[in-house]
C-alpha cells in the first residue's frame, strides 16, 4: 500500500528530476546549438520544440521503440523506453538522434531500470544511450556517500551495472536552472572550447570529499559535451 509519505517522495523526486532535465538540456543547447547540435525531451511536445515537422516527430519516436512480445496472447507490441533527452543532430536533409540521455538526481535502486532500457536500446537501435547524475547521496547531511563507492576498485553494484549496461555515466553538479552557477559556468566552458584549451572542469566537482573517483566510464559531465561533438564527426565523416 502507497502511503503519504511514499507519494510526497515519489513526488519530489519526479519534480528534481525534471529540474535535473532541464539543467542538462539547457547547458547542451547552450554548448551545442551551433554545430547543428540539439537537445529535446523525448516526447511529442517536447520534440516539438525543436523540430516542425509532424511526420519527423513520428517518425523519431517510431523508430526508438522497442519491440515487446507478449507470450499470453503472442503478439509483438511495441513499448517505448525511459527516454528523458534526445540528442538530434540536424543535417542538410534530416534530423537525426544520436543518442539519449537518462537523467537521475540519484538512483536508489532505480539503477536496473537505466541499465534494463540502456541495454535494449544499444540492441535495438545502435543509439548512445548515456545517463547523466548528480549522484546525490554525496552531499547528504547524515551519512554522505557516492552511490558509485569510492572508485572502479572500491565500486558499489550501482557503477558496476552502469558501466557494463550504458555507454557512459556522468556526474554533474546540482544546479537551479538560470541560476548565476550555471551562467558562469557555460560561459568559462564556452570561452575555454573555443580557445581549444580546457583544462579545468566546470560542471563537475571531482574534489568534494565523497566524489566517487572517474575511471573509463564515469566521467565529469564536461566530457558528454566532447562525446556528442565526437559522434557528429563520425556522422559527417
Amino acid at each position: 500500500m502507497i502511503t503519504l509519505d511514499d507519494s510526497k517522495a515519489q513526488s519530489l523526486r519526479s519534480s528534481e528530476g525534471h529540474r535535473l532535465e532541464n539543467v542538462v538540456a539547457f547547458i547542451l543547447n547552450n554548448l551545442l546549438n551551433d554545430k547543428e547540435i540539439f537537445i529535446a525531451q523525448g516526447t511529442t511536445d517536447g520534440l516539438k520544440k525543436v523540430v516542425n515537422d509532424k511526420k519527423i516527430i513520428e517518425q523519431i519516436i517510431d523508430y526508438n521503440k522497442l519491440p515487446v512480445k507478449r507470450p499470453c496472447d503472442q503478439k509483438q507490441l511495441e513499448d517505448y523506453p525511459d527516454t528523458d533527452l534526445f540528442i538530434l543532430l540536424k543535417t542538410k536533409t534530416h534530423w537525426r538522434v544520436l543518442g539519449v540521455i537518462n537523467c537521475k538526481v540519484s538512483f536508489h535502486s532505480r539503477h536496473t531500470m537505466v541499465t534494463f532500457w540502456g541495454l535494449a536500446v544499444r540492441i535495438g537501435s545502435n543509439i548512445k544511450y548515456v545517463c547523466v547524475t548528480e549522484d546525490k547521496d554525496q552531499y547528504h547531511p547524515v551519512r554522505p556517500r557516492s552511490e558509485f563507492g569510492k572508485s572502479c576498485e572500491e565500486s558499489t553494484a550501482v557503477r558496476r551495472l552502469l558501466e557494463s549496461f550504458v555507454d557512459r555515466t556522468y556526474i554533474i553538479k546540482s544546479y537551479e536552472l538560470n541560476s548565476k552557477e550555471i551562467q558562469k559556468d557555460i560561459k568559462k566552458f564556452s570561452i575555454a572550447l573555443k580557445k581549444g584549451t580546457v583544462k579545468s572542469i566546470c560542471f563537475d566537482n571531482p574534489k568534494h570529499k565523497y566524489h566517487t573517483k572517474y575511471c573509463v566510464s564515469v566521467r565529469p559531465f564536461d566530457d558528454l559535451i566532447f562525446d556528442i561533438i565526437r559522434w557528429k564527426e563520425e556522422i559527417d565523416r
